[in-house]
C-alpha cells in the first residue's frame, strides 16, 4: 500500500477513533514498525482520543505522518483538541498513552487548540 505524506482524519464520534485506531496502524506498518509497535501507537492514539472526549463532547483531529530522523523512520501522530478548556483530562491521557510511544509533546496553539504529538519509532 502507497501512503500519502500524511493523512487527516476528523473526529466526530466514536467510529471515527476507530477508524482513525485502523489507519495509524497501517501506516505504522508499511512504516516497517513490528506488530507490537503497531499495536502500541494505534492503542495510544484511541486512548488519547477518548481521554481528550473527541467525538463526544469535543471537536478535534488525528494527523498521521511518517517521521524520518537520520537512518530512523516512525509514526507521528497528532492529535489536535479544539477549543482547549480541559487540562484534567490531559493529564490523564499523558499517563495512560507515555509508556506506549517513544516520544510525546503537548503544544498549546494560539488559537487556543492543545496539540499532543505521539511518535513511534521502528526498532
Amino acid at each position: 500500500m502507497i501512503m500519502s505524506k500524511s493523512q487527516t482524519i476528523t473526529i466526530k464520534n466514536s467510529f471515527d477513533i476507530i477508524l482513525a485506531r485502523m489507519r495509524v496502524r497501517q501506516w505504522a506498518r508499511t512504516t516497517g514498525l513490528g506488530i507490537q509497535d503497531q499495536a502500541c501507537i494505534a492503542l495510544a492514539t484511541s486512548s488519547l482520543a477518548h481521554a481528550l472526549k473527541l467525538g463526544e463532547t469535543s471537536e478535534g483531529r488525528i494527523d498521521i505522518y511518517r517521521s524520518d530522523e537520520g537512518e530512523r523512520a516512525g509514526v507521528r501522530v497528532v492529535c489536535t483538541l479544539a477549543n482547549n478548556t480541559k487540562t484534567d483530562s490531559v493529564s490523564e491521557a499523558f499517563a495512560d498513552t507515555r509508556w506506549m510511544v517513544d516520544d510525546l509533546n503537548i503544544e498549546t496553539l494560539p488559537s487556543n487548540e492543545l496539540e499532543i504529538t505521539l511518535i513511534k519509532w521502528a526498532t
